[in-house]
Order: structure tokens, then C-alpha cells, then sequence
């Protein structure tokens, strides 16, 4: 009974780090389709996200039938329920990456130069969260998880920095108002994404350390 438990735990485990790739290819994918005004590989991205969504059931449906016919102890239920919120996270994130690739496809390939204005760094540091929170996560390493809450704030302030320069743009003309607004909602996706890949280092941090974080921002940045 334990073995299967095991390798079951072990499935879970695998399930959501395909899932994890997933959402990263998906992110990547999305922000290159603006940056080369590829229409077709932004539509790749939102038929793609059946995967992740397919993947997403699929984990949820595991979890849940370990939880119900495994009894398992409260250290294994802890885990179990933060691949679970995981889980959430990274379907959540698929969606910010569809948000982005149909902004593409609403520009209809007409993406000023704009983009280049900070956007490409933000979606460098969001998926490089997104990538070290699954290692944190693989590794259930509390420092590390640590060190991605902090750098949310990094690309909090990008994001800022995204839209005071598009802002600008439009103003002096440079950019028509709707190229403007889609490129602000980018950028908002790519925070999103941000937000959600500290959530999954907060999950890590609670079940290495036992320690809700999530209460304490201040002291979290103070830190």
C-alpha cells in the first residue's frame, strides 16, 4: 500500500512539472508572437492551453483520490494540498499566456516597437520564477522559495516602468491608443504571472518551514 502511495506521490510530482514546462513553452511562445508579429504561433498558444488545462484535471483528480482512499499522514496531506493550490497556480498562469497571445492576435500582427520598451525583460524574470518556484518546490527548498518572493517586487517595479514608457509613447504619439492598452494588459499578465509564481514559493515556504507567510509582506520585504 505504501509503494503504490509512493509512486503515486511520485506521479503527482512529474504531472505537475510537465505542466510547469508547459505554461513556461506557453509564456515564451506568447511574448514571441508579439515581438515577431507571428499571428499564427500566437493561435498556437491558445489551442496549446488545452494541454495544460487537460493536465490540470488530471492532477486534481489524483490528489483528490489520494486524499480520499490513502489516508494520508498530515506531513503527505500538507504536500498533497500544496500540489493542489500548485496545480491551480500554473493552470492560472496558462491562462495569463492565452491573455497575452490574443492581444497579439487583436493587434492583427500591429505591435509597435513599443514592445521592446521593458516587456521582453519582464517575461525573462517571470518565467525565470516560475521555473526556480518548481525547483523550490522539487527541491522543497524554503531559501530559495524566499528569494523568488522577494524578486516579485523587481518586476512590480518593471511593470511600472512598462507603463509609464507606453504612456509617454502615446502621448507624444508614437502609439495609438488601442496598441497602448493592449500592451498595458501585457505587461499586467506578465505580473500576474509573477503574483502567481510567489504564491507556489509561499506554498513552499509553509510546508519545508510551517511558516504562513502570506499575512507578512512587510516583513517579507524587509527582510
Amino acid at each position: 500500500m505504501q509503494r503504490h502511495f509512493d509512486e503515486a506521490l511520485g506521479k503527482l510530482k512529474d504531472m505537475v512539472f510537465r505542466m510547469g514546462d508547459l505554461v513556461q513553452e506557453a509564456i515564451r511562445k506568447a511574448v514571441d508572437s508579439l515581438e515577431k508579429r507571428d499571428i499564427q504561433l500566437a493561435k498556437s498558444v491558445v489551442e496549446g492551453d488545452q494541454r495544460i488545462n487537460v493536465l490540470e484535471i488530471e492532477v486534481d483528480e489524483l490528489g483528490h483520490e489520494l486524499i480520499a482512499l490513502m489516508q494520508p499522514t498530515a506531513v503527505d496531506l500538507r504536500f498533497i494540498t500544496m500540489v493542489l493550490k500548485i496545480n491551480s497556480d500554473l493552470e492560472r498562469m496558462g491562462d495569463q499566456a492565452v491573455n497575452i497571445a490574443e492581444k497579439g492576435i487583436d493587434l492583427c500582427g500591429d505591435v509597435p516597437a513599443a514592445v521592446e520598451l521593458g516587456i521582453p525583460t519582464m517575461v525573462d524574470l517571470a518565467i525565470e520564477m516560475v521555473r526556480e518556484s518548481l525547483k523550490a518546490f522539487s527541491e522543497r527548498d524554503a531559501q530559495k522559495a524566499k528569494s523568488i518572493c522577494e524578486r516579485d517586487d523587481e518586476l512590480d517595479d518593471l511593470n511600472d516602468h512598462v507603463r509609464t514608457k507606453l504612456e509617454q509613447a502615446m502621448h507624444a504619439g508614437a502609439l495609438r491608443f488601442p496598441q497602448a492598452v493592449s500592451l498595458l494588459m501585457v505587461a499586467h499578465n506578465l505580473e500576474r504571472i509573477g503574483d502567481l509564481a510567489t504564491n507556489i514559493a509561499e506554498d513552499v515556504i509553509y510546508v519545508a518551514k510551517g511558516i504562513d507567510i502570506r499575512h507578512h509582506i512587510t516583513e517579507r520585504r524587509e527582510k
